[in-house]
């Protein structure tokens, strides 16, 4: 049984990749279970198998404890560590595959306070990874990728989990931006060349800071491209996720192009 935390700041498009993945893994003869741990979630693109709204209720909390929505957030946060053991038995009831969890929007509410190391080390099994997702846009200046795989490394840091970073909505990408990606990645320096042409040279020196400072912690490893429009990476992502939970990488079939069709109660 393998747990999968996918987790990325507001907009980095978790729950249409657990959508995605967990069609794909259906596809591919797998037995899948989806978990919202979001509260505050209006719509989501997959119908949960398992949902922390079954037990929280985010409007609910707000009138009740007269709480604004950033106030109300952070009190359902804690509160979903009281269900844990409750979800983890919805969860792993049938005993699926793979259990692929959503987390908040707002993802400092579970990534760094301790109500979020008590749910993942209670909803969870021996064998559990955290995808985090980074967005694509942030490509658009050097500086902002530094300061993401900043952030993701210190998730993996919070968290202690086997952790696969993804370039989500790679869709947007253009073949130059592709190449780019490419050099930041294999070549350190290079990327550290690029961050010294900031306007700010104090930004470009922070920036090449972060850089320098994730190689000596060997975060600075390779990120996937994925797209949940298109399909692409998604099957690296599997693969990845196979070296990580079994030593090795499972055989898949190329399924080509893939996209989306458009209690505290």
């Amino acid at each position: 049984m393998f747990y999968v935390y996918f987790v990325g700041t507001a907009g980095s498009g978790k729950s249409t990749l657990v959508d995605v993945f967990s069609r794909w893994l259906r596809e591919h003869e797998q037995d899948v279970v989806t978990v919202n741990l979001d509260p505050g979630a209006k719509w989501l693109p997959y119908g949960p198998d398992v949902d922390v709204r079954d037990y929280i209720s985010f409007e609910k909390v707000m009138t009740e404890l007269s709480l604004g929505p950033n106030g109300a957030f952070i009190a359902c946060a804690d509160m979903i560590a009281n269900f844990a053991e409750k979800l983890k038995e919805e969860a792993e009831k049938g005993n699926p595959g793979y259990i692929l969890v959503d987390t908040p929007g707002q993802m400092e509410l579970f990534a760094f306070r301790e109500a979020g190391r008590a749910i993942i080390s209670t909803l969870c099994s021996e064998r559990t990874a955290v995808v985090y997702l980074v967005d694509a846009s942030f490509l658009k200046r050097p500086s902002s990728l530094a300061a993401s795989l900043l952030l993701s490394a210190s998730v993996h840091f919070s968290l202690l989990k086997p952790q696969i970073c993804v370039l989500s909505k790679s869709d947007i990408l253009t073949k130059k931006d592709r190449e780019v990606v490419v050099k930041w990645f294999d070549n350190v320096e290079y990327i550290c060349e690029v961050l010294s042409q900031e306007e700010s040279a104090m930004l470009s020196d922070f920036s090449r800071s972060i850089m320098q400072v994730l190689t000596q912690l060997e975060s600075l490893t390779n990120i996937i491209p994925v797209s949940s429009i298109t399909g692409e990476g998604v099957d690296e992502l599997f693969g990845e996720l196979q070296r990580i939970f079994a030593g090795g990488e499972e055989e898949f079939v190329d399924v080509g192009p893939f996209r989306v069709d458009e209690t505290w109660q």
